[in-house]
């Protein structure tokens, strides 16, 4: 009997995990426009796959809450609810003022995962464009709840981070003071002031979430701008 050649497993993981990241960052970029149908062919041919693969990723997709499915009609991608990202930001607040009670002072605690190096020496992000900024506020968060040691916390914020990257893309370039807001979270971070940073968070949080029907508004007129 022939054993399964592991070369091929891995080729076929590596395939399923490229379709899968393209296929995620069509959807949280929402370059597959919110509240279409997914056509399964299209993007099987754009991807040069199968239909088997892309339906496996879409499945995946809709149990990490970034599209719909609905029995009998197919995959959707999601309308943005302001409800739905308020939510979002309460639950990402909890987990992270969580994960910071696990850090027991300011200074040097054993165990203590080292903060990663977000801002270059001048205090400035090593890359200017929202993309990027928006990934080091991601990389930040993540890190934090890594402090908790608890994967259920890793794992929602990261899903928190998906679902959200399209409203933070525009965040970062419409709400005021958002960029050194965020400079603030790493420098307090990497100085390991957790008190402060833990009210910076807070702070963070009701700014964004203060801001969200503004955004939504200006975001709804730039969509009827497109269409006329």
């Amino acid at each position: 009997m022939l054993l399964p050649d592991p070369q091929d497993a891995t080729r076929e993981n590596a395939e399923t995990n490229r379709v899968y990241d393209s296929i995620k960052a069509l959807v949280i970029r929402h370059a597959l426009p919110p509240g279409r149908r997914i056509l399964v062919e299209p993007l099987a041919d754009e991807l040069n796959v199968s239909n088997t693969p892309v339906r496996e990723v879409l499945i995946q997709l809709a149990s990490e809450r970034l599209i719909r499915e609905v029995p009998k009609a197919g995959f959707f991608t999601k309308e943005i609810s302001e409800l739905e990202i308020r939510n979002l930001y309460i639950f990402n607040r909890t987990i992270l003022e969580s994960s910071l009670g696990f850090v027991r002072t300011s200074g040097q605690v054993p165990g203590m995962l080292k903060p990663p190096r977000l801002l270059d020496d001048t205090g400035a992000f090593p890359a200017a464009a929202p993309e990027n900024i928006v990934q080091t506020l991601n990389a930040l968060f993540v890190h934090i709840a890594r402090q908790s040691g608890n994967m259920e916390f890793i794992c929602g914020v990261r899903n928190i981070n998906d679902r959200t990257y399209f409203i933070r893309l525009h965040e970062c370039e419409l709400l005021d003071g958002w960029r050194e807001d965020l400079r603030r979270l790493c420098r307090l971070y990497h100085q390991k002031n957790i008190a402060a940073l833990r009210r910076s968070i807070t702070a963070y949080h009701d700014k964004v979430i203060g801001f969200l029907p503004e955004l939504l508004l200006l975001l709804r007129r730039a969509q009827a701008d497109i269409r006329y």
